[in-house]
């Protein structure tokens, strides 16, 4: 009888170390990216990179003007883990950009040497605002989970980084004089975009772009994760902030638009007058420089639930 009973609790010993030991190779994979979908969203402050504002990323946020029109871009998205290590994201996004040659004006300083590139960007006194819309394909990499049974594959905080492709849609504003009201700048031709020879080629307003991003997560448990992300987006468009060639002039503008949107255009094109720091800028007088395309940027907070679609995971 007492063997017997030796024996049960024998198998009985084994029977629940072997089902602790499973409880707890799972809890030690609770952080582990499953395999399957899931779903969030994301938002935070944009940035535009063009030839409006201030030539150095150090000056484009501590001028002291910068938190003045700050513009935000969020969304939602989808994501799917392929690997622990490697997941793909579809997302859609709709936000702002805004950038301003005012920005210069401490740069500048109180006796600005007008040669300056601070002084040649405030005199000309431009603003440019443009509302996003943009679908985005990202391969995302994790770059300490490509071997699963690592002990740092099970940290709850992982960086990543990423690239894709995005396509977006952008339309440009920017003011009437030096501080008038905001106009849509498209069918303004600034630059005498589409008027022929001579003149640069009309633009779209759907553009494609590469972005790249660098971030970091956080798992809070199995499902939830909360993450924090830089993504910067590299076009091919001169025309995010409306400005990339020369001055054509005001004979052009009543040459090619109505006597209302030639005025309404030479207003927009032209501030320096406006502003007080410069004469009325010639045709052929350049506005900004065409060889460098614009780009875009985002800093967000990202948070998405994972669904988990699959219970057997072959990574296991």
């Amino acid at each position: 009888m007492r063997p017997m009973f030796a024996k049960r609790l024998l198998v009985l010993f084994i029977c629940l170390t072997i089902g602790f030991t499973s409880r707890a190779q799972n809890a030690s994979r609770i952080y582990v990216e499953p395999d399957g979908w899931g779903i969030g969203l994301n938002f935070g402050m944009s940035d535009l990179w063009g030839d409006v504002g201030t030539k150095s990323p150090i000056t484009h946020y501590t001028n002291g003007h910068y938190f003045d029109k700050m513009a935000f871009l969020g969304g939602l998205f989808g994501r799917y883990s392929v690997h622990p290590c490697f997941g793909v994201r579809m997302q859609l996004n709709y936000g702002a950009l805004y950038a301003s040659d005012n920005w210069n004006k401490n740069a500048a300083g109180s006796a600005p040497f007008q040669g300056s590139d601070a002084y040649q960007r405030l005199a000309r006194a431009q603003t440019a605002k443009d509302y996003i819309f943009e679908g985005t394909f990202l391969m995302e990499w994790l770059p300490f989970r490509s071997n699963p049974e690592s002990r740092r594959a099970n940290k709850k905080g992982q960086p990543f980084i990423g690239l894709g492709l995005s396509i977006f849609h952008f339309n440009q504003m920017s003011q009437a004089g030096s501080d008038g009201p905001w106009v849509n700048t498209y069918n303004l031709h600034l630059e005498g975009q589409g008027w022929g020879n001579g003149y640069p080629k009309q633009y779209s307003q759907w553009q494609p772009a590469i972005p790249i991003a660098i971030g970091y997560k956080w798992d809070i448990g199995q499902h939830l994760n909360l993450g924090v992300e830089y993504m910067y987006r590299y076009t091919f468009t001169d025309y995010l902030d409306g400005v990339s060639g020369k001055y054509v002039g005001y004979a052009a503008f009543k040459e090619h638009l109505s006597p209302h949107d030639a005025a309404l255009a030479q207003s927009v094109a032209d501030k320096e007058a406006s502003s007080g720091l410069g004469p009325t800028n010639a045709a052929g007088n350049l506005r900004g420089n065409p060889s460098n395309k614009d780009a875009y940027s985002t800093l967000t907070i990202t948070f998405y639930y994972k669904i988990q679609t699959r219970t057997g995971r072959w990574f296991h």
